[in-house]
Order: structure tokens, then sequence, then C-alpha cells
């Protein structure tokens, strides 16, 4: 146990106390009785207490924690933080982490130890908006590709750069792009989806940009305009013509677009997503997507691996359609047959999720009792995997308790 000090000009850096106040993150200096020396600026602000009323005190009775009664991190013989609460002066409850570090002398000896006290309410609110965005059927996955991507979300919703996301057809880069938006600052504002397909020039542009109507002091929205705030997410990018690529240079470099009709740029502020299933660099090649556009809207990319390449979510995916369609249907469908589970895992799946996804719901559909069987699996899939090999023979039947 650390010898308790009395006062602050004790530290053999007097500098300390001055340097740990300008520190954007709560820190708490105690002695080695777990009582305060001082609060930094940010946790008095975090707890709602000054550093005069709770010199002397135990740090528990300012943090107010539940780790302080069941997960005391200075209990601990290594410095490992412990996510928690505390409850500040105003009653409210805030999530936080806590992280002990003992300071030494130059001589080894420990003479205090701060306490770290980061604010994981920003970061709880991201993954609450994650969470509820998977609830409501957007991207999942267990791999290690997709859990990679997974935890990239909630950083990269945080900022406002232009998003690419590739990927082949059916691979989920819709949904992608609308988890990063939901997991956002602009979460409340709109998520306008727009895709590119082909359409006549003038009317693709009043689609995107608006148009003046009336004397000329009225705009019909575009998706621009609709986006305010929120994010315009443009499907299979180079599918756009020239003339409205160079528009969205503009845009991305001002900040503006040209409704049809108006005399003069007007300013819009909604974060730009694209994708494409073609290589990007391939498609600058065939001259089909601008380079300068595409070196804009690249500040932040995305690929989405194609399911072949994300091993384990084949069976995880198959299980969480067949339990979504199975509760859709009002049907109790509770297992998957070997035979018909090596029917799919034999697929190619040319049109990836989605193609698994119409796939399971044909199943559930067709399905009259509460086995998938190989004769409710779509007759496009090769019927010459129907036999069962004999390592699977054993193995009648999946459940779905196993894996949902």
């Amino acid at each position: 146990m650390l010898k308790r000090i009395a006062t602050l000009g004790s530290f053999p850096c007097p500098d300390l106390p001055r340097l740990v106040d300008g520190l954007p993150i709560g820190i708490a200096l105690l002695d080695g009785h777990g009582h305060i020396l001082m609060l930094n600026k940010t946790l008095e602000a975090l707890t709602g207490f000054s550093r005069e009323e709770v010199k002397g005190l135990p740090c528990r009775h300012v943090l107010r924690s539940r780790a302080c009664v069941q997960n005391c991190p200075h209990a601990r013989k290594e410095n490992q933080g412990v996510e928690t609460d505390c409850i500040n002066r105003h009653r409210r409850k805030i999530p936080i982490r806590i992280t002990p570090v003992t300071v030494h002398n130059q001589e080894g000896q420990p003479i205090c130890i701060l306490d770290v006290v980061e604010d994981l309410t920003t970061l709880k609110e991201m993954e609450a908006r994650l969470s509820q965005s998977a609830g409501q059927g957007q991207i999942i996955g267990r791999s290690p590709a997709m859990e990679k991507i997974l935890r990239l979300v909630p950083v990269i919703a945080q900022h406002d750069s232009p998003l690419l996301i590739t990927g082949e057809i059916g691979t989920g880069k819709d949904l992608l792009a609308e988890s990063v938006h939901k997991a956002s600052p602009r979460s409340r504002e709109p998520f306008v989806r727009f895709s590119c397909g082909p359409m006549p020039s003038e009317m693709l542009d009043t689609e995107l940009f608006g148009r003046m109507v009336g004397q000329g002091s009225e705009i019909q929205p575009g998706r621009f305009q609709q986006a305010q705030g929120g994010t315009l997410y443009l499907s299979e990018i180079s599918e756009l013509p020239q003339l409205q690529q160079t528009a969205l240079v503009r845009y991305v470099d001002e900040g503006t677009i040209l409704p049809v009709g108006a005399s003069k740029p007007i300013a819009v502020n909604a974060r730009l997503m694209a994708s494409t299933a073609e290589s990007p660099e391939k498609l600058v090649q065939e001259g089909r997507l601008r380079e300068d556009l595409f070196h804009r809207i690249s500040a932040i990319r995305l690929h989405l691996p194609k399911l072949q390449e994300r091993g384990e979510d084949l069976e995880f995916l198959l299980h969480h359609f067949l339990t979504h369609f199975a509760h859709r249907f009002k049907k109790e469908i509770t297992t998957i047959s070997a035979e018909a589970l090596h029917i799919i895992r034999e697929h190619s799946f040319p049109g990836n999720i989605r193609e698994l996804k119409n796939i399971i719901e044909f199943a559930a559909m067709v399905c009259t009792d509460e086995e998938i069987r190989a004769e409710h699996i779509p007759g496009h899939l090769s019927r010459t995997l129907t036999q069962t090999p004999k390592h699977l023979a054993s193995k009648q039947r999946k459940t779905l308790g196993k894996k949902s």
C-alpha cells in the first residue's frame, strides 16, 4: 500500500497537476489509500463536483460507480480498465471506463495513483444506433471479414467525408450504407437512396438537383435537397453520364448544386455515399467513371466480400433468414435437413446474400411442416447434389436454436 501523500507539492513532478488539468479526459489523483487529492477540470464537469469539496474523500464517494462495489479496479493486480457507470451530482447515470495508472518516482517507488475516467456516452449511443439498425434487418455477419467491417462502421459514421462501397451484386452495399448513416450523428435526418440507372439527361438533372418552377422563385426539390442534413446514397455511380459526374465533383469540392433553370448554385449539406459492383479502377480505365470523381468519393472506402469468402456466415445468415421468414409466414419451422443444407452449401451463389435470402424465403414459403427438406429448395440449385454424403448421414438435421 502506498504511503498517503498529504500535499500535491510533494510530487517529484510539480507540473503534474497542471498537466492533467489540461487533458480532455477525466483524471482523479489519488493517494495510496484511495482518497482524492485532485480532480482535473474534465472530471469536475463529468461528476458535477469541484476539486475543493471532494479533496480527501474516498474515490468511491465521488465516482459512485457500480465498479466501486462489485469490481474495483484498484483491487486488481494489473492496471486494467473496467467498463461501468457512475452517478453524477445531478443523479444522471453516465457510462464510463475507469483505468488506474500508478505513478512512480525516479527510484521506481509508487507515489500516487491516477484514475483515468473515460466518458463512454457517445460510444454507447453509436453502438445502440448500430444495434438498432442490425435489429431492423441491416447488415450482419460473424466472419472475420465482416467483423472487421462492422468494427469500422461506428468510426466511419462520425465523419462527413464521402464513402465509396464496392462489392459484387447482392453483397449488401445498400444495407451497409444505411447502417453507416444510422450510426452517425445524421441518423435523425433523411437517408435518401438513388439508383443511377439509364435516364434522359434533363430528367436525371431534375431527379438529382431539382428544378426551378413557376416564375423561378420556388424549387422542386431533387434528391440532394431531400437529403438535406442527412445522407445521399448513389447506387452504381458509374451509370451516371459524364455531365452529372462533373456536377458531383463540384458538389464535393464546393458543397453546392445547380438546379435545372437556376441562375446560381445553392448550398446543400448532405453526406455523399456511393457504390459500385465493379472495380472502380477498371471503371476509370474504361472511361465510365471520372478519375477526379473517383478520387473524391473514395476518401473512405469499404469493400464487401462475396458470400463464398465469408466462411461461417453462410450458415449464420441461412438460419437468420429462416427464423425471419418462419415468423413472417407464421410457421413452426425449426430445423433444416442435412440433405437440404448440403445442397445450399455446394451452391456457388452468384447472387450472394440476396440470392441466399430468396432461396430461404421460397423454402419457408412452401414448407408445410417443421423441417426444411431438399424438395423445398428452389429448382435452379443443382439436383445432382441431393445425395447426402456419408459424413452427413448421421447428422439428420441442424436446429435453428444452435445457430440463431
